[in-house]
């Protein structure tokens, strides 16, 4: 099962407990999260599908730049969860440096990219948002546990 389809389950059984009961907030925070967490696999998975299959630079910078502009958005959205103590602020300030250490490598790699064949971008953006979606995930996690069992 990939982590995509794991959030779906996760929502589609909050979803079906809702039908059952009111959610409360904290369980109103996951759903959120879920949904949020989706969209940007979703939106990941759209720019490997839409990655250009050519060696013009000027075709393959127009899509380049379309998702290192989401990938940046991400590293500075939604930094908000519970009140964190000093070990948790730690954490979530340890996380988004990963996630900007991941960004600064990519960006350095695409500076002078040249595929050597028509594949190879959709390949090589591909891994870069598996990377960014690795660490991006463990930030989101320092705000949001979606592991974690929410009683109501």
């Amino acid at each position: 099962m990939t982590m995509l389809e794991k959030l779906r389950a996760q929502k589609a059984a909050l979803e079906a407990q809702a039908e059952e009961s009111a959610l409360i907030p904290e369980q109103l925070w996951l759903f959120q999260e879920l949904n949020y967490r989706i969209e940007v696999f979703e939106s990941c998975q759209m720019f490997c599908r839409s990655a250009p299959c050519t060696t013009e630079t000027q075709v393959l910078g127009q899509h380049y730049k379309v998702v290192d502009a989401y990938v940046q958005h991400l590293s500075l959205e939604r930094q908000y969860g519970k009140a964190a103590d000093d070990t948790q602020k730690q954490h979530r300030e340890a996380a988004l440096g990963n996630l900007n250490k991941v960004i600064e490598d990519y960006r350095r790699r695409f500076k002078s990219y040249r595929p050597g064949t028509v594949e190879q971008y959709a390949a090589d953006i591909g891994k870069v948002l598996q990377n960014v979606l690795i660490v991006w995930t463990q930030h989101r996690q320092c705000y949001v546990d979606i592991n974690k069992e929410v009683q109501p």
